[in-house]
């Protein structure tokens, strides 16, 4: 068995070397574009066979990179056909788009190759490396660390053997907390390049969150340290630390959602196109181009943000796999989008192709976070969004906040517009019918403030409609359950319970970059970095990343070594700090007497589990339970009949089925 898979492993190392042949032949056509897909079609289906049977030996990482480079490659292929046709209809060469995607194309070929490779060696430690380092997977470490620390245990009482269990004990508990303290630096990293991104509302309970966590940290291993500290000691501060823990969760959740509404509706404000009009409006150095370019950037940043915590909490391989893909191609668009509306010479073609393929992919994005989002959460976080924007205005007139809250109100009513969500509420005639209300409530409260344009309407006029809204919003709310008390701002509670040590972001960074915690550097599939910093735009540290994006790896920085550099694309990706091997220990293997059948154990339920997480029905379960058993076979299928379905997207098709079939 293992020399068939290494013979088809050679195979598809030589089908991809004529993949990259093919496609790297000159000036490419539509005929030489179709050669390769034909060639990327056999190397396709060779791969599914070999997934398949690697399929229950290695870890999934390398698996995931498989599955983000296939169908970044479909993308680009349709692109470059799209760059083709356009440069026959317009008579011109658009050399930049042909290099662009030509560029995309090779590098995940390569790192195709180099992943291959780490299948083929499945017995190496690197392949069998699966921990993804994930904010929600170190979370759940650390909680699991904990455990033992937080948990009463019958085989603690004391017996003949005390002092040597005590000995242990402490011994154990010393190295314990080094392990946690390290986890913990881990997720404060991570936080730190969320509340980069974050609204400026959220920047300083996060900051004081991850400082109540890090106090929290300090003390615990302190008290493991102390020797003459007994196990009810280092317990009160283990709980002290966990409910920090949760705190941070908690409120990162609360701030994700309301972030998913600020970055959607950012998408119409700083669209593409209106950017190409500033830019050619404009002068260059004109600060408001400047700050409407830094905004665009911002709002790309988060998008990765909201993206990485939706790839943690997707259900399938396939939702991942479509957020990843969406993801590298902001990734790859970013050091490119500007300068091409910037060249004002010969480069509409080339600004537009860009800019269809951006708009495409923000619309992919935009799908798949509200299939992954939980509807009761963000029906919930609207309500607030909503109430928040009445007070404002009830005290001082806004037209345009107003005008922005029915725009989230839009992304409300799309997410149950979605066939699945139609299909439950259907269920539900009492649902159903407060949405019909809802949506109808939200045009009118559109069609007013339309009103006030034109003629003169009364302010109390337009916020009655609106606290009608609001009521409706509250009944939907409670229909779909969770009928909690929303008579207080979000982050009320969360601030009251924190002490505020700085108040300004940029204070905390550097605070914790004194004791070596910062957000780190790491790309999803592309890198690049130096390109946007070539643009010499100054961005304040509390307004985004300080690199490029977070360092939170979309899949495995170690699953697969990086492929050869390419021309254009730099590649020196620089992934935070490995998984340390102690973070994979089994809890049960700490605790005696103590068994577990799952990853996690959590004192308590947290809120990120109703936040992304759908209840999913019985069919749906069923349909899961058949996915899990498949998933790299069913992940596989679909990418292979998307290559089979061209001709259904595009007028002159890359490949047709007849020839396809020959």
């Amino acid at each position: 068995m293992q020399k068939m898979d290494e013979t088809n492993a050679d195979q598809l190392i030589i089908l991809l070397s004529r993949c990259r042949t093919l496609i790297n032949k000159g000036c490419l056509t539509l005929q030489g574009l179709n050669n390769f897909c034909l060639e990327f079609l056999k190397l396709s289906e060779k791969l599914h066979v070999f997934l398949a049977e690697c399929n229950e030996i290695v870890c999934k990482s390398p698996m995931e990179i498989v599955y983000l480079c296939l169908t970044q490659i479909i993308t680009c292929i349709k692109n470059m056909e799209r760059t083709i046709n356009s440069e026959k209809l317009e008579g011109t060469s658009i050399s930049n788009a042909r290099q662009h995607f030509l560029e995309r194309i090779l590098w995940c070929l390569d790192r195709l190759r180099a992943t291959i490779r780490i299948l083929k060696s499945k017995g190496s430690p690197l392949a069998m490396l699966s921990e993804d380092n994930t904010f929600v997977d170190l979370m759940d470490m650390a909680l699991d660390q904990l455990m033992p620390y937080t948990t009463y245990i019958d085989g603690d009482k004391t017996d003949e053997n005390c002092d040597v269990r005590s000995s242990e004990s402490h011994s154990k508990a010393i190295v314990d907390s080094k392990e946690i303290r390290a986890n913990i630096d881990l997720i404060l990293s991570h936080t730190l390049a969320f509340a980069n991104v974050a609204l400026k509302q959220d920047k300083k309970a996060l900051s004081a969150l991850c400082q109540k966590v890090l106090r929290e940290c300090i003390a615990f291993e302190e008290e493991c340290a102390e020797t003459s500290q007994t196990d009810s000691n280092r317990k009160i501060k283990s709980i002290s630390l966990e409910n920090a823990l949760y705190q941070l969760e908690d409120y990162i959740n609360e701030s994700l959602l309301r972030l998913v509404f600020s970055c959607f509706l950012d998408f119409n404000k700083l669209s593409v196109d209106k950017l190409r009009s500033v830019i050619m409006a404009k002068h260059p150095d004109d600060p408001e181009l400047d700050g409407l370019i830094a905004d665009f950037d911002v709002n790309i940043d988060r998008t990765t943000q909201i993206g990485m915590f939706a790839i943690a909490f997707a259900s399938n391989v396939r939702i991942k796999t479509i957020v990843r893909s969406c993801l590298a191609s902001f990734e790859a668009l970013d050091s490119c989008i500007i300068p091409s509306l910037q060249a004002k010479v010969n480069s509409n073609l080339y600004a537009k192709i860009l800019e269809n393929h951006f708009n495409e992919e923000v619309s992919n994005f935009k799908q798949a976070i509200q299939e992954i989002i939980d509807s009761h959460a963000f029906t919930s976080c609207y309500y607030d969004l909503l109430g928040q924007a009445i007070k404002k205005n009830v005290k001082d007139y806004d037209k345009e906040s107003l005008k922005d809250v029915t725009k989230m109100g839009e992304f409300l009513c799309d997410h149950f517009q979605m066939a699945v969500n139609q299909k439950e509420m259907r269920q539900h005639a009492n649902r159903l019918e407060i949405f019909n209300k809802f949506s109808l409530m939200l045009r009118e409260c559109q069609a007013i403030l339309a009103c006030s344009e034109t003629e003169n309407v009364q302010t109390q006029r337009i916020m009655k409609r609106f606290k009608i809204l609001h009521s409706i919003v509250r009944k939907f709310m409670d229909e779909l359950g969770g009928k909690s008390s929303h008579s207080h701002p979000l982050n009320a509670s969360t601030s009251s319970q924190v002490f505020i040590m700085s108040d300004e972001l940029s204070d905390s960074q550097r605070m914790f970059a004194s004791i070596g915690i910062s957000p780190s550097i790491c790309s999803i599939l592309y890198n690049n970095t130096p390109k946007r910093n070539e643009r010499n735009r100054q961005r304040l540290a509390s307004d985004s990343l300080k690199a490029n994006y977070s360092k939170l790896p979309l899949v495995s920085p170690t699953a697969a070594p990086l492929p050869a550099p390419l021309p254009q694309i730099p590649i020196a990706l620089q992934h935070p700090s490995g998984v340390n091997p102690m973070f994979t220990k089994s809890v049960k293997n700490n605790v005696p007497g103590l068994h577990m059948n799952r990853l996690s154990i959590r004192r308590k339920e947290s809120l990120r589990k109703a936040m992304f997480k759908r209840q999913k029905s019985n069919e749906t379960e069923e349909l899961y339970g058949i996915y899990k058993n498949s998933s790299g076979s069913l992940q596989i299928s679909e990418i292979l009949d998307q290559l089979t379905r061209f001709n259904s997207s595009f007028t002159e098709s890359v490949l047709d089925k007849s020839f396809i079939s020959k």
